[in-house]
């Protein structure tokens, strides 16, 4: 819908009395000699209210629509009203069937704790601000219907970049209120996380030994230490540190082609977030126990396969045609 622009706010605060729980009012001030807020730092806190309904509500769709734009010289201020179009399942529309209403009411209420937790939290843990959704989840009807799907650390981390971007984009004297049909939450702007990723990396495990099997997806053709490799589904860089069998390789005394399996011992450094998510794996090769040749197709001998090992290893020496 689009927005109603007016330079009066008599008629807009009549109508924050009806605002239903579908809707989100963000009112934005600056301070001083400056003018109202510019349009980005407006779009800024748009773009943050909807990161946080959207990591909040899992698979269900989310949607914002602009309402009303209200700007006022005088005040210095800016207010813009939203309304949040949730739906799940799949429709004619494309967006799917209206969400169970009560959804509406744990988003509001879990953007809110969001805001409290940022600007509240002595210690800033992420399982604090997860604890406290999974209560407000506890506390409505959805938790009886629709089971909703807390989110993760990731998109949590998601949400809360988004509103530091938005606090960046304001003034150390502006103010900023969030208000809802479940309550409203004053932003304080004084109030930074500088890296909002690293709140990710509240528990790490280093130096698991494991054995494992990897393919080769590409040699180290350039010795740089680091080999593409494959283990299941997963494809990863691996390093490898010197004084093991694949030095031979780059002495052209042992010949590994992609397709090839490496059995190696490995040391295993994983990153947990605090709901126990992997978020990052690295492996570092100590030692190659054994190269595992592919099948070599019917037609093509082991002394042809060797014969053909150099070429392939001088065409990644190639400058490329100009």
């Amino acid at each position: 819908m689009a927005a109603d622009l007016t330079q009066e706010r008599s008629g807009f605060s009549s109508l924050l009395t009806e605002l239903s729980d579908s809707d989100v009012v963000i009112e934005a001030g600056a301070q001083g000699s400056a003018s109202s807020p510019d349009a980005s730092a407006i779009q800024l806190l748009r773009d943050a209210v909807e990161a946080s309904y959207r990591a909040l509500a899992g698979p269900v769709a989310i949607k914002l629509d602009t309402i009303a734009a209200v700007e006022e010289v005088a005040k210095r201020s800016t207010s813009l009203w939203v309304r949040v179009q949730a739906r799940g399942g799949s429709g004619q529309d494309g967006l799917g069937d209206p969400a169970d209403p009560s959804l509406l009411k744990f988003l509001a209420r879990g953007t809110l704790a969001i805001i409290a937790w940022m600007d509240g939290s002595p210690t800033l843990q992420l399982a604090d601000l997860q604890q406290a959704i999974r209560v407000l989840a506890w506390g409505t009807s959805i938790t009886t219907t629709a089971h909703p799907a807390l989110p993760s650390s990731s998109e949590l981390v998601n949400a809360i970049s988004a509103w530091q971007q938005a606090k960046n984009a304001m003034g150390a004297g502006d103010s900023v209120r969030i208000v809802t049909n479940n309550g409203s939450a004053d932003l304080d702007l004084s109030k930074r996380i500088a890296e909002p990723r690293t709140l990710l990396l509240s528990r790490k495990i280093v130096n698991h030994s494991a054995d494992m099997i990897f393919v080769v997806e590409r040699p180290d053709y350039q010795a740089s230490g680091e080999w593409q490799l494959k283990h299941g589904e997963t494809c990863t860089t691996a390093v490898v540190e010197p004084g093991t069998l694949l030095d031979k390789f780059h002495r052209r005394e042992l010949d590994i082609r992609p397709g090839d399996a490496l059995r190696c011992k490995v040391d295993l450094e994983t990153s947990y977030g605090p709901d126990h998510e992997v978020l990052a794996e690295r492996y570092r090769i100590v030692e190659i126990v054994e190269v595992l040749t592919a099948t070599a197709p019917q037609n093509q001998t082991p002394d042809a396969r060797s014969a053909t090992a150099p070429v392939a290893e001088h065409s990644q020496e190639l400058e490329p045609a100009s």
